[in-house]
Parts: C-alpha cells; sequence; structure tokens
C-alpha cells in the first residue's frame, strides 16, 4: 500500500556538518536560556540574552533595564499591561519584542531608541491605537517583520505605508474583506499572511508596487478566483491557498501560470478531487502540497511538471498506484503518500 508511506527521501550526509563544539564560547549556553524571573536574571545581566517577565517583575526603575546590556530578546506577552515600561528603550541590542495579548493603546515614546529592534510583536492588543502608533513604528530604523494578527482590524491607517522598510508582515485573523491598498506602498514587502480574514479579492487589487514578494498566504478566505492583478507580483515564490472551499481553481490557473519565479503552491484541505487540466501549464513547480484533499488517485497533469521535486499527498483516499512516469523521475527528493 501506498498510503501513509515515504518515498525517495534524500539523505544528506552528516559529516558535512562542520563540527564546532570546541570553539563555541562558554556563554553560548545563556544565549539559549530563556530567564523568567527577575531575581536570576539580575545576578550577571550582561549574560542574558532572553528575558521573559511576568507583570509582578515589571516595577524596575530605567537604570536596571539599561542593566541587560546585551538582551536581544524580550517578552511581555499575555501580562495584560496598560502602559508598556519606559525603560525598554534602554535595550539597544534588544532585536525581538513581543508585546502580544496586552492592554494597552500606546506605545511609549522611549521605543524610538531600540535601534537594533527588527521583529515586533502586537498581537492579540485588541484596544492598541495602531494609527497613532505608527510614529513609533516608524522611527525604528531596522524593523522589518511586524505581527499584527487577531487584532479586530477593519482596515490599515492611512500612515501605515510609512513602514515602508517592513519586509516580513503578519495580518493573519484579522477581519479584513480586501487587500489594504496601504500594503501596495511597503517596497521591501517580502512575506504577507492573510489568512484567515475574509478577503474578496477583487480585479482591482492595487499590487503594482509589490515586486519583492516571495511568500504570500491567502489561506482561509473567501475568494472564488485571483485576479488578474496578481500577474504583478514579478518575484513570488511560494503561494499558500489552503482551505479555499469556494476558489474555482481552473480560473486561477491562468494567473499563477504567468507568475514567473512561483516554484511552490500549497492546495492543502481544498475538497480536490482532480486537478483541472491546464494546470499542467504550471511548469516551473518545484514543490507542491495536495494533501488533506479528496483524490482517489494520482492526477496525471502531474506527470508534465518536469522540474517537480517535492511532493506531498498524505491524507488522501488512493487506492491505486501512482503513474510510473511520476515513479521513475529521479527528479524527486521527497514523496509522501
Amino acid at each position: 500500500m501506498l498510503k501513509n508511506k515515504i518515498f525517495a527521501v534524500l539523505a544528506v550526509p552528516f559529516f558535512s556538518i562542520p563540527i564546532m563544539a570546541q570553539t563555541v564560547r562558554q556563554d553560548s549556553a545563556s544565549i539559549k536560556k530563556e530567564f523568567m524571573v527577575l531575581e536570576e536574571a539580575l545576578i550577571n545581566p550582561s549574560n542574558v540574552y532572553r528575558l521573559r517577565l511576568r507583570p509582578e517583575s515589571l516595577k524596575i526603575s530605567d537604570s536596571i533595564w539599561s542593566k541587560f546590556n546585551n538582551l536581544e530578546y524580550l517578552s511581555l506577552k499575555d501580562d495584560h499591561l496598560k502602559e508598556i515600561p519606559e525603560g525598554i528603550g534602554n535595550l539597544s541590542n534588544l532585536k525581538v519584542l513581543d508585546l502580544s495579548g496586552n492592554d494597552f493603546k500606546l506605545l511609549p515614546n522611549s521605543m524610538n531608541k531600540l535601534s537594533s529592534l527588527e521583529e515586533l510583536y502586537l498581537n492579540d492588543d485588541k484596544y492598541m491605537m495602531l494609527e497613532k502608533n505608527i510614529s513609533v513604528l516608524s522611527s525604528l530604523p531596522k524593523l522589518k517583520s511586524i505581527h499584527l494578527e487577531n487584532d479586530g482590524l477593519h482596515k490599515l491607517p492611512p500612515n501605515f505605508s510609512s513602514l515602508k522598510k517592513v519586509e516580513s508582515l503578519y495580518l493573519n485573523d484579522n477581519r479584513f474583506k480586501e487587500l489594504p491598498e496601504q500594503v501596495a506602498f511597503l517596497t521591501e514587502l517580502m512575506y504577507l499572511d492573510l489568512h484567515n480574514n475574509n478577503l474578496k479579492l477583487s480585479s482591482s487589487e492595487n499590487l503594482e508596487n509589490l515586486t519583492k514578494l516571495r511568500v504570500l498566504n491567502l489561506s482561509g478566505n473567501s475568494f472564488r478566483k485571483l485576479p488578474s492583478s496578481f500577474s504583478r507580483l514579478v518575484s513570488l515564490e511560494e503561494l499558500y491557498l489552503n482551505n479555499e472551499k469556494h476558489m474555482k481553481l481552473e480560473e486561477s490557473v491562468l494567473v499563477l501560470s504567468s507568475l514567473p519565479k512561483l516554484k511552490s503552491i500549497h492546495l492543502e484541505h481544498d475538497h480536490l478531487k482532480t486537478l483541472p487540466s491546464n494546470f499542467r501549464s504550471l511548469k516551473n513547480m518545484e514543490s507542491l502540497y495536495l494533501n488533506d484533499n479528496k483524490f482517489k488517485q494520482v492526477p496525471s497533469e502531474l506527470i508534465l511538471l518536469k522540474d517537480l521535486r517535492y511532493l506531498d499527498f498524505h491524507n488522501n483516499h488512493v487506492k491505486m498506484k501512482y503513474p510510473t512516469q511520476i515513479k521513475q523521475n529521479e527528479g524527486f527528493t521527497f514523496i509522501r503518500f
């Protein structure tokens, strides 16, 4: 039986991985350890790289914050803070900050001193006044990734387009019904997550500036087909279209085949029984995810995808062998049934 078996797994030689244990600095253990007790962290604050604090630990002076001069990761997640401590502005080496699950409205102005901050989590922040916080966000010179997941957002404020250096944007689990036009002005954007909204996707989406977008997640939305404007996503390499029960795949393939760099498509849990005949036009496809559908046999359309290297077909209803042309394709590195 082919179900639940793995075929043609490309082995990776272990000897190709250099042994570096003898050259790692002694404080590498401190880098990996996440401190959760302030008193413990203050014993040697210069060796603290990751810190997760509960509300009872947050009444500390600005001078104490400044002792964590090497801190790279700080989580104040789910602390229901009504105000974010001003002192975090003294964390000059901070790279990742998680403020998710709090009750604040405004970010402190001191955050504009976080010159090393690269990634910011603002998920589940229902009271946050996003428009009034953009001025702080836009002042962060290295900020490249923003998480605004499950924030009850219907739209983005007009000044959101000032975040021109953002490369990854997470807007999933909100209440958007169309692609926010402000996104089109984020010309450095390479990753955009819009899954689990209620997107309808009209044919007039403003996408002409998203020329650097490489990964797009549109899973779990309500559109029927991709608009022709998607052909402007000339750098798109990976597209997620999972849980799209209403999508007309045949009409969308016409758009997908116009994307010159598209190499990976996720069509998981889409209730698919067959693939449209024009699916074979996706000749550049290297990775294909068709798992959790209703196929009873491997679609013959896959035979003509000569560059296909990875195929995930598990959790279907396959009762017969896949075509010998696929089996004989020595280019496969991984097939999962």
